[in-house]
């Protein structure tokens, strides 16, 4: 947000948001999530309509409170939902427009660490086709190496930046 905060982050055709206002709301996000005592070491089920600026919001608010990510197609039938969620051990629910239903109360985090490299950044559920869906739990030390990986990869002469575009194309779940 530093070297282009007026810049569009996120654009879906219908809402943008600049760098700066995705951080604040982002951080306002995570700020709800540590008042209801979520934070490092949990994990909060993400269940909102693909294509939405909130989606990307309360992504990056969920690790902005330092906690992982589970996501759950919104047009999923609800016993997926619940099955993914309750495997998942989910503290905390986001749905459409940013609504945070608690499911395990504890009192507000105040600390601000954050998580570490070998933390759970996000868990993500196979289809269930053969079975009972099963999650992959993807530390942030993974995800780090998987952009750097990329990046080396396709991105040697011209690095990301404000102005380029990228397409979420696919479900987040």
């Amino acid at each position: 947000t530093d070297r282009a905060p007026d810049e569009p982050a996120l654009d879906n055709g219908a809402q943008v948001l600049t760098y700066e206002e995705f951080l604040e709301a982002a951080e306002e996000a995570a700020d709800d999530l540590r008042a209801a005592g979520i934070g490092p070491g949990d994990h909060v089920g993400v269940r909102i309509r693909s294509g939405t600026v909130d989606l990307y919001v309360a992504i990056a608010g969920i690790l902005l409170a330092g906690a992982a990510y589970v996501p759950v197609d919104a047009d999923d039938p609800d016993e997926r939902a619940r099955t993914v969620f309750g495997e998942a051990g989910v503290a905390a629910v986001l749905s459409d427009d940013l609504e945070l239903t608690v499911r395990r109360p504890r009192p507000a985090r105040t600390d601000d660490d954050g998580p570490s490299a070998s933390d759970t950044a996000w868990v993500i559920f196979t289809s269930g086709s053969t079975g009972a869906p099963k999650g992959v739990a993807v530390s942030h030390r993974s995800a780090a190496a998987f952009v750097d990986a990329e990046s080396r990869m396709f991105l040697q002469d011209e690095p990301i930046g404000p102005g380029d575009r990228v397409m979420a194309g696919l479900s987040v779940a």
